[in-house]
């Protein structure tokens, strides 16, 4: 009999390639742009912030260069520390743009 996956228990996926880690989707709280960076557990995201200042409170943002953005002329920073939230607070759908590690 197998267990029933608990809330916060990290996801284990057979094919986990098929989400194609990282991509960018809208913070529906924020209105902006997010990097998701993988799976906190079944319901929620690893995410990163992105946003246009250099720094997020004291900590320096990592830039993005050329911002992936092509119809933004102001560079991309995105924050390095790295959130959780629940997946019903993205979007559905993914940007297009392309970020490498």
């Amino acid at each position: 009999m197998q267990k029933k996956p608990c809330k916060n228990e990290p996801l284990k996926r057979k094919n986990p390639e098929r989400d194609n880690y990282p991509h960018f989707r809208r913070y529906n709280k924020s209105k902006h742009p997010a990097l998701i960076t993988g799976e906190y557990s079944i319901e929620e995201y690893n995410y990163r912030k992105v946003m246009h200042n250099e720094k997020d409170g004291r900590h320096l943002n990592e830039i993005v260069s050329p911002n992936p953005n092509k119809f933004d002329n102001k560079p991309m920073y995105i924050a390095k520390r790295v959130r959780h939230d629940e997946k019903k607070n993205f979007s559905t759908w993914k940007y297009p743009w392309k970020y490498k590690e």
